[in-house]
């Protein structure tokens, strides 16, 4: 019992100074927030400016082992009594209107060569800005012993006029530089002239690194012309920074002519120079004879198709494009036509109104024709195509060129059937229901009839036989077209080689019926 009253006593001991310190702290407070009547006394921190390091210090290099001008630069801040909110960096020139601000803490530089010199020691600052507009006094900063690499830039093959053009001539080039492309500050052209005849280039970092420019000129007579500049594939005007169009002159119609290109960095260094070398032919006529034949006989059939023409008062220009072989079944564009399809042949062949079109295969380079002909038909061309219709293994009815000429299919046997190919005999009349009726001079074998596709018109046919593997001719009388006209009536196509066809001595008449007639081809 004595020992339960001894806790009791104890307890309300230990409640009472707890109260009693209590009271005493709230007193005190009393106290102290009584006397504080006048505010806080001392005065307000300045802020305090950040400072700034670079990642390097220092560069020790001998002038054989100076640096690229394009070089990639770090560095930190730190700020004692806030944040780093950013940088401002200088090159060479650190007056005051000359820093750039940034908040990357790092970034590649192309930084200046003077002009003129090959090496040269550049300086570049850079300083911290705090949250409240601070800058470091002092500032980092490092001098770069840097030399400049010459640039470089070549002609690319693919994108270079051929051996001979007419009006427009297509130039694609590469240009580079080690310290970075950015370092190059113009690529400059030139035709026939390297001390008078430079012509800039303007270029952007959208170009990365490779030019494409065409020129043209009035090439209906020869002599020195000048071209007008025209970029990219989109074929738009070519101008200076001013908006001025851009010319080039010293082209010579008529005479071999070449081309220099080079590149110019920001020190002034200037590149090798690349060349390429082609003819520009005048154009004389408004109909374009394009010769195909790739036989031993290709001139004798060229000069007897233009006698016809000639004996109608047409002188045609003449384009040979008779190189390369059939690949996977089809010829590649014949290498004798620029390999920049659009725009420069496109627009090279619409220089003419009519085309004329003779080959011996119809797997030569008329299974490019609907591609390259776009824009000629666009502006009212006109096209007469001599190619005999003999059937290919990768002759199909899907085959591209069923797309271009007005044929809706080839003569074809049943299968299981005795019919094994087509003959066309001696002395046979090729005619249709209008136009000089024409005559086989020989017996002619492979050849296919044609019938004509949706909306065409059969304009000749003739009388098909047909072999047998017995070795008996039949009669074939299912179609027998040679020569269709199109839907739009500005293209024909005859399927038998016309210099075999002189029997009644009336080609001429044919050509001036199809050509001239239907067709509206004048010089």
């Amino acid at each position: 019992m004595e020992y339960s009253s001894f806790l009791f006593f104890t307890k309300i001991s230990q409640m009472y100074r707890y109260t009693a310190f209590s009271l005493l702290l709230l007193l005190g407070g009393a106290l102290i927030l009584s006397g504080c009547d006048t505010g806080l006394t001392g005065s307000k921190t300045e802020n305090l400016p950040p400072s700034t390091n670079m990642t390097i210090e220092k560069i020790n290099r001998g002038d054989d082992f100076r640096l690229s001008s394009q070089i990639q630069i770090s560095w930190w801040g730190n700020d004692p009594d806030g944040y780093v909110v950013g940088y401002e960096y200088a090159i060479n020139d650190t007056s005051e209107d000359a820093w750039t601000f940034t908040r990357r803490a790092d970034s590649t530089f192309i930084l200046p060569i003077t002009e003129g010199q090959r090496e040269d020691d550049v300086l570049f600052k850079v300083r911290a800005v705090d949250n409240e507009g601070a800058k470091d006094p002092i500032g980092a900063r490092l001098i770069y012993p840097i030399v400049n690499s010459s640039p470089t830039v070549s002609f690319i093959e693919t994108e270079t006029p051929p051996d001979s053009l007419f009006a427009i001539s297509s130039f694609g080039w590469e240009y580079d530089d080690p310290d970075g492309l950015l370092n190059i500050r113009s690529t400059e052209i030139a035709i026939n002239d390297t001390i008078n005849g430079w012509t800039d280039i303007p270029i952007t970092a959208e170009n990365e690194g490779r030019v494409f420019i065409s020129l043209e000129v009035d090439n209906s007579t020869t002599g020195i012309k000048t071209a007008d500049v025209y970029f990219g594939r989109s074929y738009s005007t070519g101008v200076d920074d001013a908006g001025n169009p851009i010319q080039i002159s010293g082209i010579e119609v008529g005479a071999q002519n070449t081309a220099y290109v080079r590149s110019i960095d920001a020190a002034g260094a200037v590149s090798k120079v690349d060349t390429v070398s082609w003819f520009v032919k005048p154009q004389r006529s408004k109909v374009l004879f394009l010769n195909d034949i790739d036989t031993n006989t290709s001139i004798e059939q060229q000069q007897e198709h233009i006698s016809y023409l000639n004996e109608l008062g047409i002188d045609p220009d003449l384009w040979t494009i008779n190189t390369g072989e059939p690949a996977l079944g089809t010829i590649e564009l014949s290498d004798q036509f620029p390999t920049v399809v659009d725009p420069t042949l496109r627009k090279t062949l619409a220089k003419w109104d009519h085309i004329y079109w003779v080959s011996n295969s119809i797997q030569r380079n008329i299974v490019h024709a609907l591609d390259i002909t776009t824009e000629f038909l666009e502006n009212g061309g006109t096209i007469f195509v001599n190619i005999p219709m003999v059937s290919y293994p990768a002759l199909t009815p899907q085959s591209e060129i069923f797309n271009f000429l007005p044929v809706d299919s080839i003569g074809y046997f049943p299968p299981g059937g005795l019919e094994n190919g087509f003959v066309i005999n001696g002395d046979t009349e090729v005619k249709g229901p209008a136009g000089p009726v024409l005559l086989t001079e020989s017996r002619q074998i492979a050849i296919y009839p044609l019938k004509p596709a949706p909306g065409a018109t059969l304009l000749y046919e003739t009388d098909f036989k047909a072999t047998t593997v017995t070795g008996n001719i039949t009669d074939y009388d299912r179609f027998e077209g040679v020569g269709i006209e199109n839907p739009e009536g500005n293209l024909i196509y005859f399927g038998i080689d016309l210099t075999t066809l002189g029997g009644n001595d009336n080609l001429a008449d044919f050509i001036e019926y199809v050509c001239v007639q239907r067709l509206g081809f004048s010089n």
